[in-house]
């Protein structure tokens, strides 16, 4: 067991921005249908199932097409629609070098392996954490334990010892039900100041 804290980050919306409006936007002007058409058909159960690892991002692709009534569509036009939607948020990667250094540190995202890799085309994340909880790798989603539990493997932590921060609020519900001192990060400044209010950083 390791000594000093655990903190676990939630990626998207806290370390990186997404616009999942650029996805549904794309795809229903290949189409040639509305975006209110498409958009619940790519973020319903296929989606679920693709950020378990259960379904490759082709099967996920063909998957929505057949549902949403439309022709395939080619690949790349998906690729793009589904990946390039990230960007980094700097003031917070930075958080990460101010951290004390006995603060071990696991990022915890519900993702799947195309949206992880339009993540790393734009930031270095993975070299700035000591572990990675991926729920297409771990086949978890939060705020099932599974995912936290991992991460706090990873870390050779235990609940108690551990800080976890998200954007959503049930998902911040979820990892204090298991133990875990855990706060929402909702404004531009939340994620410096929770870490402030609980002694994770240098200054």
């Amino acid at each position: 067991m390791t000594t000093g804290r655990a903190l676990l980050l939630d990626l998207g919306n806290v370390l990186a921005r997404f616009d999942h409006g650029i996805t549904v936007r794309t795809i229903a002007q290949a189409a040639g249908i509305s975006p209110a058409a498409v958009a619940p058909q790519l973020f319903g159960d296929l989606v679920d199932a693709l950020d378990r690892g259960r379904l490759d991002a082709t099967a996920f692709f063909r998957g929505v097409e057949r549902r949403a009534g439309i022709g395939p569509l080619p690949e790349e036009t998906w690729v793009r629609a589904w990946r390039d939607i990230f960007e980094p948020i700097p003031e917070a990667l930075a958080l990460l070098g101010r951290l004390r250094p006995d603060v071990r540190t696991a990022l915890v995202s519900n993702t799947n392996a195309l949206h992880w890799d339009g993540v790393l085309r734009v930031c270095d994340v993975d070299r700035r954490v000591d572990f990675l909880a991926l729920s297409f790798e771990i086949g978890a989603l939060k705020p099932e334990p599974a995912i936290f539990e991992a991460a706090l493997r990873g870390l050779g932590s235990p609940a108690g010892a551990a800080t976890f921060a998200d954007d959503r609020p049930e998902l911040v519900a979820g990892a204090r039900a298991l133990g875990l001192d855990a706060f929402l990060v909702d404004r531009a400044d939340s994620l410096e100041r929770g870490l402030r209010e609980r002694g994770l950083l240098i200054d």
